[in-house]
């Protein structure tokens, strides 16, 4: 596999439902008594030995609750509310027959799309730009990803370009197309693209859009982000405080100090050392792991 192509999955995640029955066997036995011996002249027969009743069965075990589901989170971001973010369909995108059959190969993630940019579009990437960012707009999602990451291995800083890559980032209607633009900025350190990075830092529903956002505004270094990356270290989701640790350790903000004390005693290991790294490039100091030690 080339390694120019970043290969990115996704995962589908499905329900699995199962039901388990019990079987119980019950059985009844009895004996019949036997003629132990003959008493006098008549006959005499032990009676029968009473067949033992089955034992009850068991009280069926009551049902378990059937568990709470989540609540559905929106798939959206909030500031695209309202918002006009047209999808094109396939003839609005690709323009001649050799846009098409990379519209084609980018829908197959499993190989078609590694090959369009290593055998086409990174070839003549001038020539290729104007199409990825109408791609950015298909109406197939897998095409909108393969052009957000294809933007990003690019480079390409033209305020088009980074423009299509920011709208994306926050008026995509599917979570996987903003996290993928997001992380396309790894590649395009644009200052330009810093608002909508904190936008989707403080507001995406989706943790993969949070983290990935993160990282890129750590790539990016600007100060303006600092605020919302102190907010990120406290987020419920491991990637996301990591990837916010990562930024600060790259940047090292002395204001994010106390944020990084506290984290010393994150749950995750991983986020804990990323932490302490944080806090001795920025203080200069090594004070341990303990929390108490940096107060």
């Amino acid at each position: 596999m080339n390694r120019d192509f970043a290969k990115f999955a996704f995962e589908r995640a499905g329900r699995v439902a199962g039901t388990a029955g019990l079987v119980l066997a019950l059985a009844a036995c009895g004996a019949r008594g036997k003629i132990d011996a003959m008493l006098d002249a008549a006959p005499k027969v032990v009676p029968d030995v009473p067949v033992a009743a089955p034992e009850a069965a068991p009280a069926a075990a009551p049902a378990p609750k059937a568990a709470e589901e989540e609540p559905m989170r929106p798939r959206t971001h909030p500031a695209a509310k309202g918002k006009d973010y047209t999808l094109l369909p396939a003839v609005e995108v690709a323009h001649n027959a050799a846009e098409k059959d990379a519209m084609t190969g980018m829908a197959d993630a499993m190989g078609g799309a590694e090959k369009v940019y290593n055998g086409t579009v990174k070839k003549d990437a001038k020539t290729w730009l104007p199409f990825l960012r109408r791609a950015l707009r298909s109406t197939n999602r897998e095409v909108r990803i393969q052009a957000a990451v294809m933007l990003g291995l690019l480079k390409d800083k033209s305020p088009e370009t980074v423009d299509a890559v920011s709208e994306a980032v926050i008026l995509d209607r599917d979570p996987d197309v903003r996290a993928m633009a997001a992380r396309s900025f790894l590649g395009i350190p644009s200052k330009k693209a810093v608002e909508s990075l904190i936008l989707s830092l403080e507001q995406d529903p989706y943790e993969a859009a949070r983290s990935n956002a993160a990282w890129a505004l750590g790539e990016i270094g600007d100060k303006s982000s600092v605020p919302a990356l102190r907010k990120a270290l406290s987020d419920p989701d491991t990637n996301v405080r990591l990837k916010a640790a990562s930024a600060v350790l790259k940047m090292k903000p002395k204001e994010a100090v106390p944020e990084l004390i506290q984290l010393l005693g994150d749950k995750s290991p991983m986020v804990r050392e990323r932490a302490l790294d944080a806090l001795k490039a920025i203080t200069g100091k090594n004070r341990g792991p303990k929390p108490e030690n940096w107060k």
